[in-house]
């Protein structure tokens, strides 16, 4: 406290006058607060400020009285904005954000939001915990009347000594949310075992005790109780209402309509396990093609240094020199941005002659080394060259080449009045006059999910952007003194300079790496889904079994084989997970093809990919239910005509 830091864009001395703590799940992070009151002293600035009705330089925060209205405010601010500006600034309008629904409800809004999430995947994992938890509680019906045969006894007498039917069923409903209390405990101690590798996975700070949020502890009681009375509400009902007479008797049928009920919940289950195994697929298989699609440069081996002193960028030339003497160094670039950028990538105005109006491109600034360093190729033209002969030379990518109507590039004369850093539009004190010396094949700049756009290269010297990165091409043999060597490069200049860097693969990951988490959850989920399923169909297997105990019996007497007995008491359940497939295919394909549009580069959904899905969960169905149907086929036949 008390203590004074400088920055590299001014000469002030900035005071600390205090430390603050911000909660992870903020939509504000930051470094570094300064006061607003320190710009003032900027005149640059403070004409900005007074005159820029335009730019949406900062994102403001509003509380309005309790009986202020948020469109009202919204249309007072647009209307004043309107007042102000010149008929030649931007139309942008602007409106009121709550503060609670910044977090899931920012995407594709200018400004710093900060940590952002997406409302859609939360209702993705919700509807899929919801039907694994309605696929459990299907489960414990089947498995619960499955077994009934074994308490039939049971409830006869209790019926006998007058049990009436309600006690009954608060019996059975007790049982069951007995068994989901137990579950919910084993849960817990769970949670609290894999939440760490889960926060760690996810980087969340989630928690699960005494300071979590008392509604979600309501929550998960509630969800408890709807599950223990889900599963227990059928088997009781059932059980409860048969006559006494015929449970000692075991004379006990089930209906076509109880059967077809059941089979319903199987084929459910299963479509919802195949629908899984499919989006796993196309998930893994798209994040494939993003991690080795030709990307039109070669981002491996790259490592990125961050310029940040006025000294290092007036000594770039030197420091370039230094590094490219290095033995793991092969070549160096210096850029006002890298392809994959993670800090704001500008966009400029473009006027060329012969055609009307003003184009806007994307912009990076760039030296002679830089289609060498990257593996850009040129496609026609030719290169910069070193000094400061090329200051006013652009090059151009084929889209913004074909945007321009350019086909060979012959010094054609072009004109760059402004530059916008997002939506800060500022004009130059003087138009950038440049002129086209080549043009280079087009290179994805950003994340797949954009198509490549037009975008002008131009010289490291020029009016519109300083360079801020050394991008060196280097050897992985020795990475850690290499670093070091180039950090003691740095040092040499300016030795409070802080050594910054990045390996530009690493930070083409983090474009996907959001996908790669929700592949490897759809994976467990798909897991667990499909393990689930092969419990529901142990049930109904065990089930079928049971009630056709005393057919197999009579047809082993008959002479028929284990073979034959274990292919009849498959068949029926085979012809359910098909139906399950034919079902689940159009969903998965709909879900999945939705997905893929967010991608402006993807891969085509194969037919292979739903076979493998239906095969998997048709092989898994058959080893479940053989298992049952071996057990049925191979027991002593005399046993099950006993009592005949």
């Amino acid at each position: 406290m008390g203590k004074t830091i400088r920055t590299d864009r001014d000469s002030i001395p900035y005071k600390v006058t205090a430390v603050v703590s911000i909660p992870n799940n903020s939509h504000l992070q930051f470094n570094l607060l300064f006061s607003e009151a320190t710009l003032y002293s900027n005149a640059r600035f403070m004409q900005f400020f007074n005159s820029d009705w335009s730019s949406n330089t900062f994102v403001t925060y509003m509380k309005l009285k309790k009986s202020g209205s948020p469109q009202q405010a919204a249309s007072k601010i647009n209307s004043l904005v309107k007042t102000n500006r010149t008929s030649d600034e931007a139309t942008s309008s602007f409106y009121l954000q709550p503060l609670k629904d910044i977090h899931f409800y920012s995407a594709g809004m200018e400004g710093d939001m900060g940590k952002q999430g997406n409302i859609m995947h939360m209702y993705v994992f919700g509807i899929v915990g919801i039907f694994v938890l309605l696929i459990a509680c299907i489960n414990y019906m089947n498995l619960t009347t499955a077994r009934f045969a074994g308490r039939s006894k049971e409830i006869a007498v209790r019926k006998v000594a007058g049990a009436e039917q309600s006690s009954l069923i608060a019996q059975f409903l007790s049982e069951a949310l007995l068994v989901t209390l137990i579950a919910l405990a084993l849960a817990l101690i769970v949670v609290k075992m894999v939440l760490p590798s889960f926060n760690a996975f996810t980087e969340k700070e989630l928690a699960l005790d005494t300071t979590t949020d008392p509604r979600i502890w309501m929550g998960i009681l509630l969800i408890t109780v709807i599950a223990g009375v889900l599963a227990g509400l059928y088997p009781a009902l059932f059980q409860s209402r048969l006559r006494p007479f015929l449970l000692l008797k075991n004379k006990i049928t089930v209906g076509k309509g109880n059967l077809s009920l059941r089979r319903v919940l199987v084929v459910f289950q299963f479509a919802l396990s195949i629908i899984m195994i499919v989006a796993t697929l196309i998930v893994h298989q798209q994040l494939k093609f993003v991690s080795s699609k030709d990307m039109g440069f070669n981002k491996e081996q790259l490592l990125v240094v961050d310029i940040n002193s006025g000294a290092v960028r007036r000594a770039a030339e030197t420091i370039k020199t230094e590094y490219a003497k290095l033995s793991g160094v092969k070549s160096v670039s210096v850029t006002s941005r890298v392809p994959g950028e993670w800090k704001v990538l500008p966009k400029v105005k473009i006027k060329s002659q012969g055609r009307p109006g003003e184009e806007s491109m994307y912009y990076i600034a760039a030296d002679e080394q830089f289609l060498k360093t990257f593996e850009v190729s040129l496609v026609k033209g030719r290169n910069f060259t070193s000094g400061v002969a090329d200051s006013t030379a652009v090059l151009l990518n084929e889209s913004a080449a074909k945007m321009l109507g350019i086909t060979e590039p012959t010094e054609q004369p072009i004109e760059i009045p402004s530059v916008d850093f997002s939506g800060n539009a500022s004009t130059l004190e003087q138009p950038f006059k440049a002129r086209v010396i080549g043009i280079v094949k087009d290179f994805n700049f950003q994340s797949l999910r954009e198509k490549i756009a037009p975008m002008v290269v131009g010289y490291q010297r020029n009016p519109v952007h300083n360079i801020d990165y050394f991008t060196a091409r280097i050897e992985t043999k020795n990475t850690a003194a290499l670093l070091k060597q180039m950090e003691g490069v740095l040092r040499n200049v300016d030795a409070s300079h802080l050594f910054e860097y990045n390996f530009l693969d690493k930070q083409w990951d983090l474009f996907y790496r959001e996908d790669e988490k929700r592949q490897v959850i759809f994976m467990g989920v798909a897991l667990l889904t499909i393990l689930i399923a092969c419990l529901g169909l142990l049930g109904l297997a065990t089930y079928a079994a049971e009630q056709r105990i005393k057919e197999i019996g009579i047809r082993k007497v008959l002479g028929a084989s284990v073979t034959s007995l274990v292919a009849m008491l498959s068949k029926d359940f085979l012809q359910l997970v098909l139906i399950a497939s034919v079902i689940a295919f159009p969903v998965a394909w709909w879900a999945m093809n939705s997905w893929l549009q967010d991608f402006a580069y993807r891969v085509d959904i194969q037919w292979w990919v739903f076979a493998i899905a239906g095969l998997a969960a048709l092989l898994i169905a058959l080893a479940t239910v053989s298992f049952q149907a071996v057990r049925a086929a191979l027991s002593n036949p005399v046993k099950s005509l006993r009592t005949e």
